[in-house]
């Protein structure tokens, strides 16, 4: 970490934007590793077939550099800070949050100090994660919603005096929660948005629209496993895409967000609208790390050297991106259709990392060749004869077991 922090990118002036999700790593044939599961995999060539294969889930944390320009298409790049193994037994999303935590923990990185968003998907809106991570005064987190989930109201200090006031026999606690609101019955509301705000944005297809944002204030999610979330109040974020001719919804279902923090109010409604759109910068990373720096190729019998290959793999991310300052934006025959590559080349802004590293040995050659040249080096003396290895031990694929519900 000492090495990249030297090169942080900050895209937003207020605060730094973090993406955080997990991704599959498949070892179904490698019977000596151990702590073998199901973990996702889509799968669309044989139809019925489940999206699941045997192998690890890794959590990642990135730090996003895409800076939110109007109109111009910039690279996705998405710097990796921590990635690791999720164990078998661990839930994932407290995983994470101890993830997140030791991350804002380092003193020697400036979100120890400083305003900082974590743009999560759906997976991480739940009470595990949340509840974990909502104790940090720096830390703000976006988190989509499922457009099936139910909020409800806060209620006021006087609402909650009112209750107590119509509660005959005055037992139990002040309540808490209010009016629930269902998100796929938006439009029968009767409570209308605390602020909106519309403004144009051009997709990446290149097709103009307006985001129409709402917001409401003070929401809360029920307690659930242990968690108590009655004390962790969040803004509902409402994102709607309009055509900007006609104004009509371009997707049937609009994107809800959840968005927690005691500093979520510094947070204005255009910057949050930016800041989840650059999370899928992160699955531009495990495509990227998958196909062109063998994030999932390294074979090994041994889990600790997987753990060690992130590092690898992540110091050769940052490496591109240290790199990028020397590469060109360059469009080949085949990309010169593509308007996004050449407003690239046009506006002057910074290669993709495939475009970078198409360019790294180029780079690499304009160094001093002498610290790269091979040293003397003694042979080693190898297997001695009727020298043998013993054979590895070898481990059972785990299975989640169901929970058996408690009996009266």
């Amino acid at each position: 970490m000492s090495l990249k922090k030297d090169y942080f990118a900050k895209p937003f002036e207020n605060f730094w934007l973090l993406n955080t999700d997990s991704s599959s790593l498949i070892r179904k044939h490698s019977p000596t590793l151990p702590a073998r599961h199901h973990v996702y995999k889509p799968n669309n060539k044989v139809r019925g077939n489940k999206p699941v294969d045997i192998g690890y889930e890794f959590s990642t944390i990135g730090l996003s550099a895409r800076r939110p320009l109007y109109n111009i298409r910039e690279a996705p790049w998405n710097l990796p800070l921590s990635m690791r193994l999720i164990p078998f037994e661990a839930n994932r999303n407290s995983f994470t949050a101890r993830q997140v935590n030791e991350l804002l923990d380092n003193k020697g990185l400036p979100f120890h100090g400083e305003l900082t968003v974590n743009a999560l998907d759906s997976n991480y809106s739940s009470p595990e994660y949340i509840a974990d991570t909502h104790s940090r005064e720096n830390l703000v987190n976006i988190i989509r919603l499922a457009s099936n989930r139910n909020v409800w109201e806060q209620l006021t200090p006087q609402q909650q005096q009112q209750r107590r006031e119509n509660n005959t026999d005055n037992r139990g606690t002040d309540a808490v929660y209010g009016t629930q609101y269902k998100l796929s019955e938006v439009k029968q509301w009767d409570r209308s948005a605390d602020k909106k705000v519309r403004f144009g944005v051009l997709l990446a297809n290149g097709k103009q629209c307006i985001a129409q944002i709402d917001l409401w204030e003070n929401m809360l999610l029920r307690t659930k496993r242990g968690k108590n979330m009655k004390d962790k109040a969040f803004d509902l974020v409402s994102i709607q895409l309009l055509d900007a001719k006609d104004n009509t919804p371009i997707f049937k279902r609009r994107i809800w967000l959840g968005v927690w923090g005691p500093r979520r109010k510094e947070i204005r409604l255009e910057e949050i609208y930016w800041a989840y759109r650059n999370r899928y910068d992160i699955e531009h990373f495990f495509r990227f790390g998958k196909q062109r720096l063998l994030l999932d190729k390294l074979q090994s019998p041994d889990e600790e050297h997987l753990q060690n290959w992130f590092e690898v793999v992540s110091l050769a991310y940052w490496l591109l991106w240290v790199a990028k300052d020397e590469a060109r934006s360059e469009i080949c025959k085949w990309q010169q259709y593509d308007p996004n590559y050449k407003k690239r080349a046009n506006f002057g802004l910074a290669a993709s990392p495939s475009q970078v590293q198409q360019q790294t040995e180029v780079i690499i050659l304009s160094f001093e060749q002498t610290p790269f040249f091979p040293k003397v080096q003694k042979k080693g003396k190898g297997r001695q004869t009727g020298q043998t290895q013993p054979k590895r031990k070898r481990y059972k694929v785990l299975y989640k077991k169901k929970k058996v519900k408690n009996k009266k």
